[in-house]
């Protein structure tokens, strides 16, 4: 155990579950403040909590049985209080999603030959951020742009927040932080371009009260409603709502970019360029249609066919 840090905390899921499944899924992880640890197979990230404190986290595949249940061990670094323990736990729970019952999709991969091994593997979850603000950011950093950039905007948004004590690396910026920062940091330093008027629009509202960022997040709340709140906050197209939408645990609206649409081509023929053309091939997914078609794109990967085969052996 790392010196400062506190003994691990056991989150227990019900199975199946697999973290690199949860952690992998989505390109989440490879942005900042996350990071993966192939070697040790271990979701790490700089996480400041609403009171303030910042702490490196460590989340890994717990190394024996939760009350016969699967489990994931969480270490912080530096010791937290026991408040501060109890709301990395919860935050923990939300970016792996480990409280989202994923039986119905499971049940309907079970069905399809080509999803078999996401069920059998206990995939489906897709990693969001402890919070939506952090996760709209990042959805502005997606649109029109390579992922090697989104990651550049993203590290250099992440500047701007704070370090653990005796870490070099740094939490997510808070609104008020992105607007200290202003335009010619996210033009200059972060090379933001045209998206800097969106980032400081929503960072000012969200700052003000303006804008409520629980209301896409609402339990309550429809898919068309969900998606409506989404498509309302500054920077974000019906492309990126969708996608976040999935984030929130709505999957019933299929949206493609480029690479996506690229996929279903190459998978279903030209006609599945169009979403509600495409959306044809999912139709026995229901509600997770959205879902399957993400994880039948993520288990074509030459990789995550190894690992798969290796794991379900």
């Amino acid at each position: 155990m790392a010196v400062g840090a506190a003994p691990a905390l056991r989150l227990a899921v019900d199975p199946p579950f697999n973290l690199w499944t949860a952690a992998l899924l989505h390109g989440w992880y490879a942005l900042a403040p996350f990071r993966w640890l192939p070697e040790s197979e271990t979701l790490e990230r700089v996480d400041r909590l609403p009171s303030g404190a910042v702490y490196t986290v460590r989340l890994r595949a717990a190394s024996g049985p939760c009350n016969e249940r699967p489990g994931v061990d969480l270490e912080a670094i530096p010791t937290p209080s026991a408040p501060d323990a109890r709301e990395l736990f919860t935050r923990a729970r939300r970016m792996l999603r480990l409280d989202e019952d994923l039986t119905d999709f499971h049940a309907r991969c079970r069905r399809s030959r080509a999803l078999r091994p996401v069920a059998e593997a206990g995939a489906g979850r897709l990693l969001r951020s402890p919070d939506l603000w952090e996760d709209v950011m990042k959805g502005i950093c997606t649109t029109n742009v390579t992922w090697e950039r989104t990651r550049r905007m993203v590290k250099a948004l992440t500047m701007l927040g704070p370090t653990p004590d005796g870490a070099s690396r740094r939490a997510f910026p808070t609104p008020t932080e992105v607007l200290e920062a202003g335009s010619d940091y996210l033009l200059n330093e972060a090379g933001v371009g045209y998206r800097a008027r969106s980032m400081l629009k929503l960072a000012e509202g969200v700052a003000d009260g303006t804008i409520d960022m629980s209301a896409p997040d609402h339990p309550d709340a429809t898919s068309a409603e969900r998606l409506a709140a989404l498509k309302a906050l500054p920077g974000i197209g019906p492309v990126t709502a969708g996608y976040l939408a999935m984030l929130l645990g709505t999957y019933d609206t299929l949206t493609l970019d480029s690479s996506t649409r690229a996929f279903a081509v190459r998978t279903f023929g030209p006609e599945a360029a169009d979403p509600r053309r495409l959306a044809r091939h999912y139709t026995r997914f229901g509600r997770w249609r959205a879902l399957a078609f993400w994880c039948q794109r993520w288990v074509s990967g030459a990789q995550v066919r190894e690992r798969l085969a290796d794991e379900l052996e």
